[in-house]
Parts: C-alpha cells; structure tokens; sequence
C-alpha cells in the first residue's frame, strides 16, 4: 500500500474528505498518513462500524466505515475510496469515500467530536490478557489427558488411496504451485524444486514413490505435505487433503511382512482401522520415505542451493496453524489445540430444543460429540453441506465438541515474528480473535482464533448438557 499524501509538518492544517454527499474536516496533526483501500478482512461479530481489518506494513489495523459512523448507515466498501489512518490512541483507518485536500483554509464545517465519535463507535474494551491467559491454563489438562493414547496423523489422498503420516513430523501443508524448477534426467518421482521462505525446497510424487498410478481419474496432485525428518525437509506432493485423524494405538497394526516385498509398499510402516465406515489407512515412515534412494537424489541435486530452513535449525521454531474456510474468509487454529478433523457425516442426531448454533450430536469413536455451526456463530450465510466440509474437533474445558466448517485449505507453519496480538474490537463475541498472523508472500492477514473462547462457559454447560442426554439414552 501506498500513501497518496504525505502527512508531515501538518500543524494546524485540516483534511478535507467526503463520506456520501457530505464533506468534513479534520485536524491534520492526528492523520499518520491517507491509503488507498486495501484487502480488507472482516471481524465476525464487531461493532457495527468496523469494516474490518487490514495490513499496514506488517501490523493490523482496524477499519472503521464512516459512512456508519458519521451517518448510521453502512454501505459496501468501495475500491476507489480512501483509508485516513489516524492517531486515537493507535492507528485507526477511518474508510471514508474520497479525500480531496489539504489546507490551512477552513472549507467546510469542522468535525468535532471525532474521538468521542469514534469512542461511541469502536469501545477499546476486552477481557484482560492475564484471565484470558488463566482461563485457558486452566483447561489444558483435560484435552492432553483424553487424547494421551491417540496417535495424531495427517490424512491424505494419492490415487484414490488413503495414506496418513504422524502429525509430529508435519512441517506444513500447502497448495501446489506453479513456479517449479525440474531437474534434468530425473527419475520421474523426482518433481523439482520450488522458492520457500527463503530458500528452496525439493518436491517428489508420493504416487510415484508408492509404485502408484497417478494418472487415473480423481488423482490430479493438488496438495504439499512438507515432512520434516532429522533437520531435513521434503515437499510430498498429493491428490487432496483429507483430515486430521487421532486413532487409539490398538487400532493401528504393523504391516504384514508380506506387503513389504511391493514397490511402493516398503514406505508403510503401519496400517490403521477407522471406526467410522470401515475404512483402513496406510501409515507411512518418514524415515522409510526419507531412505528412499530418489528423495535420496531429490536431496543431493539440492545441494548447490539454500534449503528451507527446517524447525531444529531456525533461530526460532515455527507455531503450526488449521487454516480453514467459512464463507470467503479464511481464518485459523493452532495445531496443538486441535483433536481431530473429520467429515461430516448423515447421520447427525438432532436434539429438540438445542440452541439454534447446534447442529446435532455424532458419534465419534463411541462418544457422543455435539457439532457447533461456526457459519452461525460467525455471521456467515449459510450454504449446503459438500464433500469440503468438515467439524473441527476441540477439548474445552470437560467439553468435546466439533464446529463445523466450510472446508480446510492448509497447515501452516507461522514464524512468530509473522504473528501480532489482534486489535482491540470492543465487542465481547470478538474475544474468540487473539492474534493475526501475516503471510508475507500474498499479502493476507489471517485471523487467529483462541479456543477456549469459541463457547462461553454458560454455554459449555448448555451444550456438554445435550451431550451427556444423548449418551444417556443411546446407552453404551
């Protein structure tokens, strides 16, 4: 972003700008600087008057409309209007329609008020960071305690087949991109190499690796699953991203040793049974995958070049992040939180009288888990249920639930330099934002949610209620 006026030695000059029909002016000595309209990222239940957030050279800013400010009307965000970045106790955009000059002359009637204005607008209230950070403590154990003898893997698909690998060994998930260099005289696993944070990163077919076809139908690579193994990283590149999966360790067998003699079989360590439908997952190795003599070479032909800084050698570790889909927005969930991702299913039990955000309740591994909808929670027009959606499941408190989304794009492995404490939006329900993390390469600021303020306590009790009746009368 650009600023189209400079705001320096402004002392007793006035801004002139328009909202509608009507032009106001301003102190100068409080405007920083005058924006064209950036991405803005809208605030899921804010004050009315925000019409988001948006990036102002690495750090969030929120914006106000003044249309809604000035006049109690809102009106769409145009592109050919302007952002006034000004002082109120931090840098504050006010989105206006048009900026016309500055001037030591008084042109127009002056503004006065604004602060109060936007004091009445915009409440610079919120829960206090030191009992946000106490709440949350408080409600670690339980999660780490249910989930202490599940084995959390990443589930994917290559040529219509499912394959999982250990979430621990997760770097990132990414979407396939085009700017790939290829080496020459290659074997044909061996993709290439693409550009990643600041250095480059070797990219093999996991289909080819398998002995897999990767031509039939349905089986276009549209995924990275970046592994990390012993201070290395390789780029797996996949069909489609299924979800995350946390199986108890008595429903993951060892490999029969028969299987081991195939092509591709080799790099399955394991084989895991899914409760739900049946279905059997190949567990791979990344210590298998790594051995294999064309990541082998993918890696030496790498040599020359500066790799992708893995975890154990970056001067500060990367926090892992669920990006996920509602609506047009993308927002995201730290990995460590997260139970399981799954699906959807039909067979949903409705509840009578639930809450209008509860969905119903389904069965997970022989629990009863209520299912929250986030698009309700989080003002997003509904739509129909595809074969994207999924429930993010979640521990909070003594409360397991899943919320479903529209659909899980990548796992990101944000550096916490990339990472700042949110804006201060005022309005309780915007508490579930505790940070925004900033994706360089594009330009996108990601809102960040805290978990354990997706319910509120008074509703935990609510919905864990529904949960226990339904178990009560489904039985064990």
């Amino acid at each position: 972003m650009t600023a189209s006026i400079p705001m320096a030695d402004v002392d007793r000059q006035r801004l002139l700008f328009r909202v509608g029909e009507q032009r106001h002016e301003i102190d100068a000595s409080q405007v920083l600087e005058v924006i064209r309209v950036p991405h803005i990222t809208r605030v899921p239940n804010g004050p009315e008057a925000l019409a988001g957030i948006a990036n102002l050279r690495g750090k969030p800013i929120p914006i106000l409309a003044m249309t809604k400010v000035l006049h109690g009307s809102a009106t769409a965000v145009q592109n050919d209007g302007k952002v006034i970045v000004y002082d109120h106790g931090g840098a504050l955009g006010l989105l206006v329609d048009d900026v016309l000059r500055l001037s030591t002359d008084t042109v127009s009637a002056p503004l006065h008020g604004l602060p109060a204005l936007l004091d009445a607008a915009f409440k610079q209230t919120r829960l206090a960071k030191v009992e946000r950070e106490h709440a949350s403590g408080s409600l670690g154990g339980t999660q780490a305690e249910q989930t202490s003898k599940l084995i959390a893997l990443l589930s994917f698909r290559v040529a219509g087949q499912l394959y999982g690998l250990p979430l621990d060994d997760i770097r990132e998930v990414s979407g396939l991109r085009e700017e790939i260099s290829v080496f020459g005289n290659a074997p044909d696993s061996i993709i290439g190499i693409i550009p990643s944070r600041g250095g480059v990163l070797p990219l093999v077919s996991l289909a080819s690796l398998l002995g897999l076809d990767s031509n039939q139908e349905g089986s276009t690579a549209s995924f990275i699953v970046v592994v990390e193994h012993e201070g290395q990283l390789l780029g797996l590149v996949v069909n489609d991203l299924d979800v995350i999966r946390r199986l108890p360790d008595h429903a993951i067998d060892a490999i029969p040793a028969v299987l081991q003699k195939g092509r591709g079989d080799a790099q399955i360590e394991a084989i895991g049974r899914i409760a739900e439908g049946g279905q059997l997952i190949s567990i791979l190795s990344p210590e298998k995958l790594f051995g294999h003599k064309d990541v082998t070479q993918a890696i030496a032909r790498n040599q020359g070049a500066k790799p992708m800084e893995a975890t154990g050698t970056s001067s500060e570790a990367p926090e892992q992040f669920l990006i996920f889909q509602l609506g047009d927005e993308t927002y995201g969930l730290p990995v460590r939180s997260v139970d399981e991702v799954v699906r959807v299913p039909s067979d949903i039990t409705r509840v009578p009288g639930a809450p209008g955000f509860v969905v119903g309740v389904i069965n997970l591994r022989g629990k009863a888990v209520p299912l929250i909808d986030q698009r309700a929670r989080f003002d997003t027009p509904s739509t129909q249920q595809s074969a994207k959606t999924r429930a993010i499941v979640l521990t909070l408190g003594q409360l397991q639930a899943g919320f479903v989304i529209d659909g899980v794009s990548e796992v990101k492995a944000i550096a916490s330099s990339a990472l700042s404490e949110a804006p201060k939006f005022s309005s309780e329900q915007t508490d579930v934002f505790d940070r925004v993390a900033h994706i360089e390469a594009d330009g996108r600021m990601i809102l960040l949610i805290d978990p354990q303020e997706l319910l509120s306590r008074a509703e935990r009790d609510v919905v864990a209620s529904i949960a226990n009746d339904v178990t009560a009368a489904v039985g064990p």
